[in-house]
């Protein structure tokens, strides 16, 4: 077998594995609920990178623009439980194509006045990116990237349960498609053995069957990693994420929106040199909503990653790890 064609087997792979993903969500996941943040650059010629991860998430506290309000609150909490796998191809030196999928094992929530739990499970959208490096240089260890990416549903119809429509927070899927953008930079600093890092995201949502749109959602953060001990690496990240207000039949939705400040510390551990185990805790630190809104209180999520060198690069690739 030729090794353009084995390429060529291993892109239809990745499009057939988006293809029977979902990735997205409502009410504290309205994205995709990621794992580690340090997976974001290019990836070297002919290296494949699988990831897989777990995310926990915990709300409690309902907020009225920076407020807490403790009082008249619907729900007692909410939570999900989520995982997820992702591929990605190093196309050439600068050209990466990353497929993600994931599943709900459960987004509920549970009740105050009353004995109910709604709880929603099943997959998430799916999502393709192609990420191609603006500017790489090895010697001077900076890479920026800029990306695109396509999320799409395999239902168009919301989940049911007897048949009684679940509402919109614990349905897996948007049932609606989107479209993203990222632009990333990174910058190492090898006699101290760190590298800080910026990421910009941008997520767009259309309207579903029903006419609802979620609203659009920018991310900004910055990070650094630090090598702690052999094998060991510490990263601290700041992220913000600003939430636009949803709209159902093109009037806006009263009780959506909002501008969230999170701080994730991650520990990454090289297991024999191959396998890279990360643990990552999630601290909301700002908060605040348009209208009255269950907020996040803690979020963690524990993710296994290996690269795998399928084709020898034609020149040596630039690995934004180091």
């Amino acid at each position: 077998m030729s090794i353009r064609l084995l390429r060529t087997i291993i892109l239809a792979l990745l499009v057939s594995l988006v293809s029977g993903s979902r990735v997205s969500a409502q009410c504290c996941a309205t994205g995709s609920p990621v794992g580690a943040s340090v997976y974001i650059g290019v990836i070297g010629e002919g290296q494949l990178r699988a990831l897989s991860f777990f995310r926990h998430n915990y709300s409690n506290k309902y907020y009225h623009g920076g407020q807490q309000v403790d009082t008249g609150n619907i729900l007692k909490h909410s939570q999900y439980n989520f995982a997820g796998i992702g591929l990605g191809y190093g196309l050439t030196k600068r050209f990466t194509l990353e497929a993600d999928l994931g599943y709900f094992i459960n987004k509920s929530q549970v009740f105050n006045y009353i004995d109910f739990t709604e709880t929603g499970k099943g997959l998430s959208n799916g999502e393709v990116r192609a990420k191609y490096g603006l500017l790489i240089k090895p010697v001077q260890n900076i890479e920026l990237t800029a990306g695109v990416g396509m999320r799409y549903p395999f239902s168009r119809t919301p989940q049911r349960e007897n048949g009684v429509q679940l509402s919109r927070d614990v349905q897996p899927s948007t049932n609606a498609f989107g479209v993203s953008g990222l632009l990333f930079f990174n910058k190492g600093f090898p006699e101290r053995k760190m590298r800080l890092f910026s990421m910009n995201k941008f997520d767009y949502n259309f309207s579903d069957k029903q006419d609802y749109q979620f609203g659009s959602v920018v991310y900004l953060a910055v990070f650094g990693t630090k090598m702690l001990a052999p094998n060991f690496m510490f990263l601290l990240q700041c992220r913000g994420e600003f939430k636009g207000q949803d709209r159902d039949n093109g009037v806006v939705r009263q009780n959506t929106g909002s501008t969230l400040v999170v701080l994730s510390p991650q520990l990454s551990y090289a297991i024999a040199g191959k396998w890279n185990l990360t643990l990552v805790y999630d601290m909301p630190v700002y908060k605040h909503y348009t209208g009255k809104q269950l907020t996040p209180g803690y979020s963690f999520a524990l993710g296994l990653s290996r690269d795998f060198g399928l084709f020898k690069p034609r020149l040596k690739a630039f690995d934004p790890q180091q």
